[in-house]
């Protein structure tokens, strides 16, 4: 049955309550172009149709009712491919011609898809990936900015520097040409990297006590320091008592601690 060639009283049954009420007026929410055409449509057939009597019912969906499931067959069979597709003089005229049009939305959740699954595969082949990988394996969905998001940027700058290993220890500053040695001021024979600053060195056992007193065993754990927002806290007061950094960083701001 074509739009011209239709018998009235006519009745539409649809499973889906939503798509009735968004017949009530014109809405900018994504796919509500959908229901503006049907409305138009509607609105066309009234005028050209003096004995126009539509009814717009609904239905339980799959529970047995004969033309809705031949409906959901026809859907499920025309996604397969468009082999399947209805013959063009069987649609309405405004499919005829041209594809429906694209969802905004759509466009954007395909867009933001297409970029992350990008952005994931160059990031797998950084060099730096298995460094921060062990630090944190959810980088990749931004848990550093939302970690850092209201920390002030002498506190951010410090958790990069831990992370990324371009902190200021003899270790790197050997490495960049700003030091004689790699090795620690404290502990002669031992380098001073990040993990001998935080968990090894006895120059600051007092400090480090500390720590682990706050902390319990996940003061040891280098991951927990740098990812867990109460940790940070307890961090800052470490790093700040060593003075390590007090020249480069300068005093270190502390963020305000939750709850355990």
């Amino acid at each position: 049955m074509s739009e011209n060639n239709l018998s009235f009283p006519l009745s539409i049954s649809i499973d889906n309550q939503a798509a009735i009420q968004s017949g009530e007026g014109f809405y900018s929410r994504p796919g509500s172009y959908l229901a503006d055409r049907f409305r138009r449509m509607m609105q066309k057939l009234a005028r050209d149709h003096p004995d126009f009597d539509i009814t717009i019912r609904w239905v339980p969906g799959h529970e047995g009712v004969h033309g809705n499931e031949e409906a959901d067959k026809a859907a499920k069979l025309a996604a397969t491919g468009k082999q399947h597709n209805s013959p063009k003089t069987r649609l309405p005229q405004y499919l005829r011609l041209e594809s429906l049009p694209l969802s905004i939305s759509a466009l954007k959740q395909a867009h933001h898809k297409a970029t992350h699954s990008r952005w994931t595969r160059m990031w797998s082949k950084s060099p730096r990936f298995t460094r921060i990988q062990q630090i944190d394996p959810n980088t990749i969905n931004r848990s550093f900015l939302k970690l850092t998001a209201t920390f002030p940027k002498r506190l951010t700058s410090m958790l990069m520097n831990l992370r990324s290993h371009h902190i200021p220890l003899n270790r790197h500053l050997h490495r960049i040409g700003k030091s004689d040695t790699p090795n620690c001021t404290h502990c002669p024979q031992s380098e001073e990297t990040i993990h001998h600053f935080l968990f090894e060195c006895r120059h600051f056992h007092r400090e480090r006590h500390d720590l682990t007193n706050a902390l319990g065993h996940k003061a040891s754990s280098l991951s927990f320091l740098l990812t867990d927002i109460n940790a940070i806290h307890y961090l800052v007061r470490f790093v700040n008592a060593t003075k390590r950094f007090k020249t480069t960083l300068g005093e270190i701001k502390m963020p305000v601690p939750r709850t355990i």
